[in-house]
């Protein structure tokens, strides 16, 4: 009986020590989160809105990028 109660005391010990680990690093990641938000540039207040492209100058844009990509990557 003594055995049962030895594994049940470490098996508390332990149990309790992953509830204070866990909870220990769900704060730092909320206290994390607020220093990070402190520092965070402010929103824009209106979205830039773009004037719609036309067929060409999207596909002359696609060229482009496709010509960079493979001169980049040779």
């Amino acid at each position: 009986m003594a055995l049962f109660w030895q594994a049940l005391t470490i098996m508390t010990l332990g149990m309790g020590l992953v509830f204070v680990f866990l909870f220990i690093l769900i704060q730092a990641v909320r206290l994390a989160a607020v220093i990070v938000r402190r520092f965070e540039p402010p929103e824009a207040d209106e979205p830039i809105a773009l004037a719609p492209a036309s067929p060409a100058a999207v596909a002359a844009a696609i060229a482009v990028a496709v010509t960079e990509y493979r001169t980049r990557n040779r």
